[in-house]
């Protein structure tokens, strides 16, 4: 009897652990970064209706702004790269659309004109 426990205790271990990849393990989120990258994940998964379609045509932008206006509440979605003003209701439906002035932000450093400027610039030490 005792043989048969220890036998069949063996073999449910060995078995147990070939069908382990069928069981789902939680994927485990440590540090900070990986639950930035979580926190961003599920919120473009659950953007819904037309604010889902602005997202995939224009990407993330970090001006957004939720108003409560009169107990209706709107959020507001800048992108000042493209020049472009999107105002939600609360079902995620587009209310408003603005054009503002473009601002190109960061790309001035790239695209500035260095004609005649001269890179050996000579010491005078």
């Amino acid at each position: 009897m005792k043989r048969w426990l220890w036998v069949s205790g063996l073999v449910l271990l060995i078995a147990g652990s070939a069908f382990a990849d069928a069981v789902y393990y939680p994927p485990q989120v440590t540090g900070r970064r990986e639950r930035k990258f979580l926190r961003h994940y599920l919120y473009v998964k659950n953007l819904t209706a037309d604010k889902r379609a602005i997202y995939d045509e224009y990407g993330y932008t970090p001006y957004r702004l939720r108003l409560n206006e009169y107990g209706q509440v709107r959020e507001q979605w800048t992108y000042y790269e493209h020049g472009k003003v999107f105002v939600f209701d609360q079902c995620g439906q587009l209310d408003e659309t603005h054009s503002i002035a473009t601002e190109h932000r960061r790309a001035w450093a790239y695209e500035r004109d260095v004609r005649g400027y001269d890179e050996d610039v000579p010491c005078d030490e």
